[in-house]
C-alpha cells in the first residue's frame, strides 16, 4: 500500500513538473521564471497583438539601505499583488517573476498602457506609507552631489516599465536579460518608461 501510493505521488508529481504554471515563485506566488519563458514561447510571435513589458520596483535599494530589510518582503508582494490584480482586469493578461525586484507582464497591446500606469499608481500610493512622515514632507530620502557638481535628490519607490509592442529583432533566448539591461539603464537615468521602437530605435519618456 505504501509503495503503491508513494508511486502514485511520483507520477503526480511528472505531471506537475511538465506544467510551470503549478510551481508558482514562493515569495509572490506568481509564475516563476521557467513558466514566464514557456508563455513567452506562445507569445513570442504574437507580438504586436500583445505587448511585453519588464517592470522592476526602482528606488527599493535607496530605501533598504535608510530604512532597513524589515518590510522588504512586504514590498515585494505588495508589488506582485497589485500587479496581479490589475492584470485580472484584463482577459489573457499575464504576470511573473523574474527576478526579485523584476516582473514580466504580457498584455494585449490596447490594453498595457492601462494597466502599468494604474500599477504603478496604486504601488506609489501604498508604497509611500512606509516612509516617514518627514521623509513624505520632503518628497525625497536623500540627497547629494554627484561627480559633475549637479545635486540629487533620491526620491520614493515607484515601478518603471521597459515596454515592447513590435519585434525589435531581438532573438526570443536573449528578450528577457535585453529588457532588464534597458530597465537597469531607465532606474539609473530616472525614467519611468521606455518603449522599445521596431529596429532597436529606443523613445523614452
Amino acid at each position: 500500500m505504501g509503495l503503491r501510493e508513494a508511486k502514485k505521488y511520483i507520477i503526480n508529481l511528472h505531471k506537475k513538473q511538465e506544467n510551470p504554471f503549478l510551481w508558482p515563485n514562493y515569495l509572490t506566488g506568481l509564475p516563476d521564471r521557467s513558466a514566464v519563458l514557456k508563455k513567452l514561447e506562445t507569445v513570442y510571435p504574437k507580438i504586436g497583438r500583445y505587448a511585453i513589458a519588464f517592470a522592476r520596483i526602482a528606488n527599493i535599494h535607496p530605501y533598504l539601505l535608510k530604512y532597513g530589510y524589515n518590510h522588504h518582503t512586504e514590498l515585494i508582494q505588495w508589488a506582485a499583488a497589485i500587479l496581479k490584480t490589475v492584470c485580472n482586469e484584463e482577459k489573457g493578461s499575464f504576470v511573473g517573476t523574474v527576478g526579485t525586484h523584476d516582473f514580466l507582464i504580457i498584455a494585449n497591446s490596447k490594453k498595457i498602457d492601462r494597466i502599468l500606469k494604474k500599477s504603478d499608481q496604486l504601488f506609489r500610493k501604498k508604497a509611500l506609507s512606509y516612509y516617514s512622515k518627514e521623509d513624505r514632507q520632503k518628497g525625497y530620502i536623500f540627497e547629494f552631489t554627484d561627480d559633475s557638481g549637479t545635486d540629487v535628490k533620491v526620491g520614493f519607490m515607484k515601478l518603471i516599465f521597459v515596454v515592447m509592442k513590435e519585434n525589435p529583432g531581438i532573438e526570443k533566448i536573449n528578450l528577457i536579460p535585453y529588457l532588464e539591461q534597458l530597465c537597469r539603464s531607465a532606474e539609473g537615468e530616472g525614467k519611468t518608461l521606455t518603449l522599445i521602437e521596431p529596429k532597436e530605435s529606443l523613445a523614452c519618456s
